[in-house]
């Protein structure tokens, strides 16, 4: 049985250099685990994937909701854009527009992938 992750503990961020911090979910095991990163630019900033959105990423990393925000998907694996619905105006790759736009299980391989086998803990 897996154990309850309070939603406050679901994030870990990392300060990897002046204003590049990795965010991710640490209750995912390795494999499934998908590297956030949020650079802050002069103007705006940059988040670059959104994870599982088990949880909501702008209530619980804080900051990815202090300044305004373009968010790019790498690709719309559902590990990648599960939080993207957080943020208006999100950017991917022109083929995989139609799948961010309107998710489906089998487009972004959740039917596959997304089980209790994923959690590390």
């Amino acid at each position: 049985m897996l154990d309850r992750v309070k939603a406050g503990q679901w994030y870990e961020t990392i300060r990897m250099g002046d204003d590049v911090t990795l965010i991710h979910e640490p209750w995912i095991k390795p494999f499934y685990r998908c590297n956030m990163w949020h650079v802050r630019g002069r103007d705006r900033d940059l988040l670059f994937d959104t994870g599982l959105g088990h949880f909501g990423l702008r209530a619980y990393v804080p900051l990815v909701s202090e300044r305004e925000v373009t968010c790019v998907a790498s690709h719309t694996h559902f590990d990648h854009i599960g939080n993207h619905h957080e943020f208006p105006g999100c950017c991917v790759h022109i083929a995989e527009a139609e799948i961010l736009k309107e998710p489906r299980n089998a487009w972004t391989c959740a039917d596959r992938y997304a089980t209790d086998e994923m959690f590390d803990r």
